[in-house]
């Protein structure tokens, strides 16, 4: 059962939004708590404006009850709640300053965030339906206000970097084995129908799959400032798609490159096309000349991508830790 303990509520208002994008003045003040977040936790920044811009411009954001919490003008913290039916879920995130006060203003953005998830469940009359959240795992004080309210981690996430000075990085980009090709640049519609068909395929078996329509999928894709079709790789093996790249470029402020996307299909798994494509990907980035490639995977991978990453060079750098709560 959730902690229903008591705590003052803060004053609390909606994020706004012009012409479907969230207000410039509101992203503003959205990326200054992230930054001010992450630097108390973390050390350092981990979020760029596109990371917040695209977080809070997609549709399926709850945008009548995701708000600033303040304390009397000023904004202290920031909750999101995204409504996603294909999952069945309510993505709840929660930001605050690190001040005095900051532990009863994430507490307070949960209780809210877990009161519209069961309004989410009761409209999709599902039982099936859960509540999501997560932090860095170094947030060991948010941690305790999730498993007070009942949610019960359920994954583990790694942020994976490898430097471009890495030896293990080719001298040159690799070459492609016989048979295989590799189409760059999703930006005509058939490949991007394809690019969603294999992503939606490599990733079934893994936890938090839903099956996406496109609209949805594309939506989701593009919804960042940095989005950029044209370093989408899709490998195919005697004409048949076979694996994606997907590369993002949200962290080119901080001179990285980072591999947004990497699947590929089962019946193409066991012949390396993974380990190329992260390669490419290592050689890519460098020619840029960005400092290091990163990416994100789940600690408990059912295909071993942990183990291939170390493989290829990459070393852990960041652990996230997802929650659940059933609702029921």
């Amino acid at each position: 059962m959730d902690n229903q303990g008591t705590t003052t509520d803060r004053r609390t208002r909606p994020l706004s939004y012009v012409d479907g994008l969230v207000g410039a003045e509101d992203l503003e003040t959205a990326t200054r708590l992230f930054l001010a977040f992450e630097e108390a936790v973390l050390g350092q920044p981990d979020t760029t404006a596109d990371d917040v811009a695209a977080l809070l411009s997609v549709t399926s954001i709850d945008r009548a009850r995701s708000c600033f919490l303040l304390d009397g003008d000023d904004a202290v913290g920031l909750l999101v709640i995204d409504k996603d039916p294909f999952a069945q879920a309510t993505d709840i995130e929660v930001v605050t300053l690190p001040q005095t006060g900051s532990r009863e203003v994430s507490t307070q953005a949960l209780r809210t965030g877990l009161a519209v998830a069961r309004e989410h469940r009761k409209e999709a009359g599902s039982s099936a339906w859960k509540a999501r959240a997560g932090t860095y795992l170094a947030d060991e004080s948010y941690a305790e206000v999730m498993t007070e309210h009942g949610m019960r981690p359920a994954r583990r996430f790694y942020r994976m970097r490898i430097e471009s000075s890495s030896a293990l990085i080719p001298e040159v980009t690799p070459e492609l084995p016989p048979g295989v090709e590799i189409v760059g640049g999703a930006v005509d519609e058939d490949t991007r129908r394809i690019v969603h068909a294999v992503d939606r395929e490599a990733f079934r078996e893994h936890w938090g799959w839903a099956d996406y329509p496109y609209d949805e999928w594309w939506e989701h894709m593009t919804a960042s400032p940095s989005f950029h079709p044209d370093d989408w790789w899709l490998l195919t093996v005697d004409g048949a798609p076979a694996a994606i790249c997907l590369l993002g470029d949200g962290r080119k402020e901080q001179n990285e490159g980072y591999v947004q996307v990497l699947g590929v299909l089962r019946d193409f798994r066991g012949r390396g096309l993974a380990q190329l494509l992260l390669r490419r990907a290592f050689v890519h980035y460098r020619a840029l000349g960005r400092q290091a490639t990163l990416l994100g995977v789940d600690a408990t991978n059912p295909t071993g991508a942990v183990a291939l990453y170390e493989k290829v060079g990459m070393s852990q750098v960041l652990v996230m830790e997802a929650y659940e709560h059933p609702l029921g």
